[in-house]
Parts: structure tokens; C-alpha cells; sequence
């Protein structure tokens, strides 16, 4: 807190900001931090509780003395910082006066207050910048950490010059993944720190996926409860875990209380807030041993000019009025001080008398000199910069206002702070954040033992300015680690799932215990650790390992790779070789009797749409496009159209040839080529004609099948419309059935070489393949649909070429003596007489219905026959 007359003399005489000499600051601050050290020191023996408290309290004071020295102290030093009623009351007194505690008066006779600097505790910063608040002063605190103080609405005067606990446990937080530790333990100190770090850090920690396997709390004084102590090693011993990140400040009895535990800690490895700065003595072995390879956050060791002269100078005869100093050299020395009351504490505590001390001793010799090293201080420098930005603000806010009265615009300052922007003599760069706060980068500190001494090694830093990937710098080649040297320790839960695997959850309330289960078929998992697999594109599938995905295997059905497909081909052109054999066959003997009785027009057609149909297996076959889909299917159609047709055909001649031979039968004007090829012509136009509709409205295209083999691209033909497709075999089926009972029905009428009974079991064969097709078909997928329909065409073909052609081929070829005009009366006589004897037989078994004209029918019917074929 500052007085505008000591302010302003200040800026009139040197017109920058270099001197602090003049400014009396923590001698009218609210809370006292240095008394917090005084009562530190009356619990335990002097130099042992020293050691115990943060080094910055001591010196905060002894670098404010070097600022305000020659200005008398104003008032007592008699609070203690962590007391919030202490601090409440000393603030309005600041506010009121400085012997007065008036509210919302001010009782000063020189001088008016423009802002406040401090305190170290978030608790008792809280409630003074409530307070503040009221009456617009700013204040700068240069210890409280808390996030909850970064709410401007809450506290809009409070500014901080490092940054909020939040930050730090997001920088934890990164470290702990930086390193893969997802499984770890939390130590907190039961004070206001360690339970808002801990708070934040178990709330950043879960987010980002890290498991907390234990939380204890360790008092921050004399514990005697020994049976928390046994359950903490207890936890401790059954822990898994072998990181601990503790949390709160650091005290001489909560060092002391975790070296109580620390046999169950000796291979865990810590990582330390900044808000701990241990002093380590040689003799402190359990300390060294347990702190061994910690990873520590601190904020960077700055050098404050001239500090360090200015301390190897201080002594009581140099600040006579410093009670502070008088009462540290005293507790140090074990001295008679002005205060009677302190004498009397320190004596009922000692059990020893005080003796009178040289108050020309030096302040340096009662400590070593690491202890008085003021580039290691850290508090001192928050509030050497705390001085600093307020002392520019103040500047600038009274050259921009100039002469007028700064008093009523004392509020202004506030908007200053905001906006200022300057680098300290230092050369550190100092502005605020939108919460108040000044960004400072975090060093990480690796403790080293070397020689029993803890050596403290610089191996990365934290900056939260710096973009996201950029703000964690770990030099890990220059850690040294507890056990286990250069290897970093592991502390997971479950090992990492390897690429390939993905993690699945047991049953444990924690997300870090897994199990690791391989990725299914079509999906990978690419780096360790995957908490799932992703699938791969369309065109691509895993490799063997699963952590890629690889272009998948194009593939189709070809006589040159799949063996099924060479021995459908092979058969193929077997078949129509045979048929082609069989046609020069019949051309060879269309002369005779057995080619000339069954309409040799319709034989040649029929074993001509047979070879186009083995053929047209090979449209199926080999890299199918857009062409031979269209050319497949209606190819099939249509050739298998004119064939059973022709079947048809010839059947339905077979039932006109037995009416005509009846003399004066109205059927012989039917006989003739104009029958059989309008049956052809009109069936197969029928065929045509829904081929045509099928290619106007869906034709079949090529079509890349990425789903029915694994790995693998299937090129097939994509039928278009799957209406249009079972509406071509309908029809065909419809054909078939057709033929199949006309012949059926006539397959015994007499007939020189009847083919009724031939194409009957033709027509059984076609309708069994085509029927079973169906099923099988929609069973498969991928190229073995071809492969089926592909069968179905061979073994429908070769049915009717073996059942009509084969038998004929054996008279033409072997038999050629019962391929004459003779024997093919004889066996129309046989046919008749057959006739003849079943009429007689059904005339004896029902005589009354057999008579008359029904009796003279197989007569008329043998004479006029008999008659026709001669």
C-alpha cells in the first residue's frame, strides 16, 4: 500500500520508476506473511522450522527493507497470515487509519491510499479483495493462486503476478501424459492450497483421461494419529501406481509426516507443485532418499539487482526499529529481543535461558549460503514485480490525468493495471491476462542425489502462452529417474493395447483398467493405445497386423485364376463342340427319315440356339463393364427363348401330326413350316421385347462389390433391376412349363420317332435346374452367383442337347438300318397296334362303355396313319 505523497514526491523528482526507496509497502499491508514465520519458528527448534517454511516469506521482508529503508515503520507487525480475521481487521485499519478501525472512514493525516499489494494466502486475498473491492482499489497479490479468484465479476480489482492453480494442474496434467502415466496416486496437504490444487488437478486429470488410484491427505502439522499413519501405508503398500503428484504447501511437519509413510513411497516418483521449494540438510536422509528423481514445477529463478550486497549487509544495529529482524536473529541465536512477551514464549518453549546477543551480527552468518542465494528466491520476485507494475501504472495513470485531482479518479487505476505493458529492470516483460494474472513460465526441476545431496537439474518448461503443442518442453534425456536411471517408469493400469487391439473396459470404476481385444475384420487400430478401431475406407482393408489399411485385392471371375471358372469354361466349349458336331450331324444326313420326321427346320434352330447358349457362358467370365452386363443376361434370355420355343414347337407339332392323320380332319390345313416358326417367333419376340424394357428403364452395370469377400474387390455385374431380372426367367420358366406338360400329354401318341417322351425329360431337367437356381442364387453372393448361373446354363443346355440329340446321333451313327423309310413304318405299325390292344382291353373291362363308334376309332385311326406314311 502505497501513500500518494511519497508517490508523487518520488515521480517529481525522477520522473521514472528506478528508486523504491521511498515507498513504504509491507509495513501497511493487511496481512502480515512475516509473523506467519515467527510463529513457525516458536513450534520447533529455529533453524529445523526455518527450513520448514517458504523461503520467500523471509525474504519478501528483507527485500522490502532494502526498498523502504530510512522510512520508519508505521505500525506493529502482530498479524499472522493465515489468520482471515486478522487480516479483515488490519485492511480496514489500513483503510480507516493507521490507529483507527472505522469503516468506510479514513482517519489519515497524511496521504491517501491508492491500492494494495499482497497477500501470499489465496484465503485471506480473498476476503481483502472483497473488502477492496467496495471502494475500487486495486490490489496485487503476489501468492494467491486460487482459480476462483480469476472471476471478475466476483473480484474485479484483484490482479495476481502468477498464474492461477488451474494452469499449473493443466501443466501436471500434460506432463502426466507427456509420459504416459495414467495411473497415479494424489498426496494433499490438509490446507486451503492442497485442497484447491487437488480439486483442480483431479478435475483436469479425469478429463484428459487419467485415473487417480488413491487420494491421501497428510496433515501440514504434528501428527500422532497412528492409525491414519498405518492406513496411508496401508493404501500406500497396495498401491500399483508408482507416480504421486502431491499437493498444498510445503511445512517442516508435513516433510516430516510423509517421511512417517516413506517406506511405502520409496519406489514411487513425485511430481511437485510450485507451491513447494525444499531446503535439503545432509542430515535429512529419509528426505533425500524419498525426493530422489521427483519432477518439480517452480516458477523461474530471477536475480533482483543489488539484493543480494544489500542482504550480506543487514544486521539489528543497521534497522534499529526492524522488530522483525530483531525477533529472527533472536529465535537464530537464542536471544534476549525488546519484547518481553517474545522473551517469555521463547524461553517456556526453549526450557532454556536467553542471553544477550551483538546486534552487529550479521544477518547472512546465521544462515548458509545457498539459504541467502536470492536468485533461488521465488516469492521475493512476485513481489518485487508486484512493485513494480504498480509504481507504472501510477505513472502512467498521472501522466495521462496530469493535474487533476487523482483522488476522485483513484478508480482509474484499475483500468491502468489493466492495460499495462513494461518490461523490469530484470527485462521480464509484465502485462495482464483477462483474468488479472501475469503468465509466468513454469521450469520443471529434476531432483538429483548425488553424493547424499539433492542436486537440482533444470529439464523442461511450461509456458501456457504458447500454443498448445508448443507448451511442454521436456528434455527427457537430461532426467535422472529414482531406480531406474534414463528408462522412464510406468504407471498404468493395464499395459498399451498395441496397434491392431483396441482397449475394452473391465468392470472397475476406471477407465485406465483394460483389457486389449484385436480389431474387427474391416477395422485397425494404427497407434498404441486406441480406445477403439476405426474402419477402413471402402476400398481399402487391414493389413495382417491391422494398424494400416491397404488397398484391397481387385478381383473377378476369371477361367485364367479361379479354377471353378476354367472348368465351367472348359465344360463349356466341350458342350458346344458337341453340339456343333451334332448339327453337322444333321446336315450331313437331313435326307433321312429320322432328321425329316420331326421337322428338321426346328432341329437346326434348336441345336444352333443350344451352341449360342454354351457360348454365351464365356459373356460371364473375365473383367466384367458395362457391356457385357447389358450383353449377358439378354443374351441368355433370348437364346434360351428361341430354344425351348423351338421345344414348344416341336411338341405342339407332334399332337397336329396325330389329329391330321384322321381323314377329314380340319387339322391338316395347320401342317406345315407356318405353325412351329410362328410359335418360335412369337415366344422368343415376347423375349425381346422385355429385354428391350429392361434396358430402357434399369439396364445391368458394372459394380465394384466391396462387402461380400474380405480383403477383396469383387467387379461384377449389377443386374439393375431385379424385377426385369426374374421376370426374364419367369418368362423362361413359363416356356419350360408350357413345353414340359404338352409333351408330357403326348409323349405316347404315334409318331415315327416320337420326341414327345424326349422332350419331356428335357423339359424335367430344364424346370429342375432353373427351379433349384432360384434358391441358390440368392444364397450365394459375389462371383459365386456367377458361378451358379453359369452351371444352371451349362447343365439346362446340356440336358436338352443329350436327351433330344443324343438318341437320334445313336440310330444316325450306330444304328443306320433303322434309319429307313421301312422300319419307320413298322415301328408307326407297333405304335398303332398298341393303340389297338388297349382299346381291346378297356372294351373288355367296361363293355357297355366301349361300344360303337368309340370301338371303331383305333381302326379309322390305323388305316388312315398307315395310309400317310406310305
Amino acid at each position: 500500500m502505497w501513500s500518494d505523497e511519497s508517490r508523487f514526491t518520488m515521480f517529481q523528482s525522477d520522473g521514472c520508476i528506478r528508486d523504491f526507496e521511498r515507498l513504504c509497502l509491507l509495513h501497511e499491508i493487511a496481512s502480515a506473511d512475516w509473523v506467519s514465520i515467527l510463529a513457525g519458528k516458536l513450534i520447533g527448534k529455529a533453524a529445523d522450522a526455518y527450513l520448514a517454511v517458504p523461503k520467500g516469506d523471509l525474504r519478501n521482508y528483507a527485500t522490502v527493507q532494502q526498498y523502504a529503508r530510512g522510512m520508519p515503520s508505521p505500525q506493529r507487525h502482530i498479524d499472522e497470515s493465515s489468520d482471515v480475521n486478522k487480516a479483515i481487521e488490519n485492511i480496514i485499519k489500513i483503510l480507516s487509519g493507521f490507529n483507527s478501525n472505522i469503516p468506510n472512514y479514513s482517519c489519515r493525516k497524511y496521504g491517501q491510499l491508492a491500492g494494495v499489494i499482497g497477500d501470499l494466502s489465496s484465503q485471506t486475498s480473498r476476503h481483502i479483495a472483497n473488502i477492496l473491492s467496495i471502494y475500487r482499489y486495486p490490489q496485487i497479490s503476489y501468492g494467491a493462486t486460487d482459480p476462483h479468484l480469476a472471476n471478475k465479476h466476483f473480484y474485479p480489482s484483484l490482479f495476481r503476478t502468477l498464474p492461477n492453480d488451474q494452469i499449473q494442474a493443466e501443466a501436471i496434467v500434460k506432463l502426466l501424459k507427456h509420459f504416459g502415466w495414467t495411473w497415479i496416486g494424489i498426496i494433499t496437504i490438509d490446507d486451503e492450497n492442497g485442497e484447491i490444487q487437488s480439486r483442480e488437478l483431479k478435475q483436469i486429470a479425469v478429463s484428459n483421461g487419467i485415473c487417480i488410484e488413491f487420494s491421501l491427505n497428510i496433515t501440514p502439522y504434528v501428527n500422532f494419529d497412528l492409525s491414519r499413519i498405518k492406513k496411508n501405508i496401508k493404501t500406500l503398500k497396495s498401491s500399483t501406481s508408482n507416480i504421486i503428484v502431491v499437493c498444498g504447501s510445503v511445512s517442516a511437519f508435513s516433510v516430516f509426516n510423509m517421511e512417517k509413510e516413506s517406506e511405502a513411497m520409496y519406489d514411487k516418483t513425485f511430481v511437485i507443485p510450485a507451491s513447494w521449494h525444499i531446503q535439503f540438510e545432509i542430515e535429512n536422509q529419509a528426505a533425500i532418499i524419498l525426493l530422489n528423481g521427483s519432477l518439480v514445477f517452480r516458477h523461474p529463478s530471477k536475480s533482483i539487482p543489488s539484493l543480494q550486497k544489500y542482504l550480506e549487509r543487514v544486521s539489528v544495529s543497521s534497522r534499529p526499529h526492524d522488530t522483525l529482524l530483531e525477533m529472527i536473529m533472536a529465535m537464530k541465536q537464542q536471544c534476549l529481543s525488546s519484547d518481553d512477551n517474545m522473551n517469555k514464549v521463547m524461553q517456556l518453549f526453549l526450557r532454556d535461558s536467553l542471553h544477550n546477543c551483538s546486534k552487529d551480527d550479521l544477518l547472512i552468518d546465521l544462515f548458509t549460503q545457498q539459504e541467502y542465494y536470492t536468485q533461488r528466491f521465488q516469492a521475493t520476485y512476485e513481489v518485487y514485480k508486484a512493485v513494480y507494475t504498480m509504481a507504472q501504472s501510477l505513472h502512467e495513470m498521472q501522466s495521462f490525468l496530469s493535474s487533476k485531482n487523482l483522488e476522485k479518479y483513484r478508480h482509474k487505476l484499475e483500468h491502468f493495471l489493466r492495460k499495462v505493458h513494461f518490461k523490469d529492470p530484470i527485462g521480464e516483460s509484465t502485462t495482464f491476462n483477462e483474468n488479472g494474472e501475469i503468465m509466468t513460465v513454469y521450469e520443471i526441476n529434476n531432483y538429483i542425489l548425488i553424493d547424499d545431496s539433492i542436486v537440482t537439474v533444470v529439464v523442461g518448461t511450461f509456458n501456457p502462452s504458447a500454443p498448445d503443442e508448443g507448451q511442454l518442453i521436456i528434455l527427457e534425456s537430461e532426467i535422472m529417474w529414482k531406480y531406474s536411471g534414463n528408462k522412464i517408469p510406468q504407471s498404468r493400469c493395464s499395459e498399451d493395447c498395441p496397434p491392431g487391439y483396441r482397449r475394452v473396459s473391465h468392470k472397475s470404476e476406471y477407465i485406465c483398467c483394460f483389457d486389449c481385444a484385436p480389431c474387427a475384420d474391416g477395422e485397425i487400430s494404427s497407434q498404441t493405445d486406441y480406445g477403439f478401431c476405426q474402419k477402413c475406407p471402402g476400398d481399402t482393408w487391414p493389413n495382417k497386423f491391422k494398424d494400416k489399411c491397404i488397398p484391397k485385392v481387385t478381383d473377378y471371375l476369371s477361367f485364367q485364376s479361379d479354377p471353378p471358372a476354367l472348368v465351367l469354361s472348359l465344360i463349356s466349349g466341350l458342350f458346344s463342340l458337341i453340339a456343333s458336331i451334332i448339327l453337322c450331324i444333321f446336315l450331313s444326313f437331313r435326307d433321312t427319315p429320322i432328321v425329316k420326321a420331326n421337322n428338321q427346320n426346328l432341329s437346326f434352330i434348336l441345336l444352333a440356339s443350344i451352341i449360342l447358349s454354351f457360348l454365351c457362358v464365356f459373356l460371364f467370365l473375365g473383367c466384367p463393364v458395362d457391356i457385357t452386363c447389358i450383353l449377358r443376361q439378354t443374351s441368355f434370355g433370348i437364346i434360351f427363348s428361341v430354344a425351348v420355343s423351338s421345344l414348344l414347337a416341336k411338341t405342339i407339332m407332334v399332337c397336329i401330326a396325330f389329329k391330321a392323320t384322321k381323314p377329314g380332319s380340319t387339322w391338316r390345313k395347320w401342317m406345315g413350316i407356318q405353325v412351329p416358326n410362328c410359335v418360335v417367333f412369337i415366344c422368343s419376340f415376347t423375349m425381346v421385347i422385355i429385354c428391350i424394357s429392361w434396358l430402357s428403364i434399369s439396364p445391368p452395370f458394372q459394380e465394384m462389390n466391396t462387402h461380400s469377400y474380405p480383403g477383396k474387390i469383387i467387379i461384377e455385374c449389377n443386374e439393375g433391376s431385379v424385377i426385369a431380372f426374374y421376370t426374364v426367367l419367369g418368362y423362361m420358366g413359363f416356356l419350360a412349363a408350357v413345353s414340359f406338360i404338352v409333351a408330357f400329354l403326348v409323349r405316347k401318341l404315334p409318331d415315327s420317332f416320337n420326341e414327345a417322351k424326349y422332350i419331356t425329360f428335357s423339359m424335367l431337367v430344364f424346370c429342375n435346374v432353373w427351379i433349384t437356381f432360384i434358391p441358390a442364387y440368392m444364397s450365394v453372393m459375389g462371383k459365386n452367383t456367377v458361378i451358379v448361373e453359369i452351371f444352371a446354363i451349362i447343365a439346362s443346355s446340356a440336358g436338352i442337347l443329350v436327351c433330344i440329340f443324343f438318341p437320334k446321333c445313336y440310330i444316325i451313327l450306330l444304328r443306320p438300318h433303322l434309319n429307313t423309310k421301312r422300319q419307320l413304318i413298322k415301328l408307326a405299325r407297333l405304335s398303332l397296334d398298341a393303340v389297338w390292344s388297349f382299346a381291346i382291353t378297356l372294351q373288355d373291362w367296361e363293355p357297355g362303355h366301349l361300344s360303337g363308334p368309340m370301338l371303331s376309332q383305333p381302326v379309322d385311326i390305323h388305316n388312315s396313319y398307315l395310309k400317310g406314311i406310305q
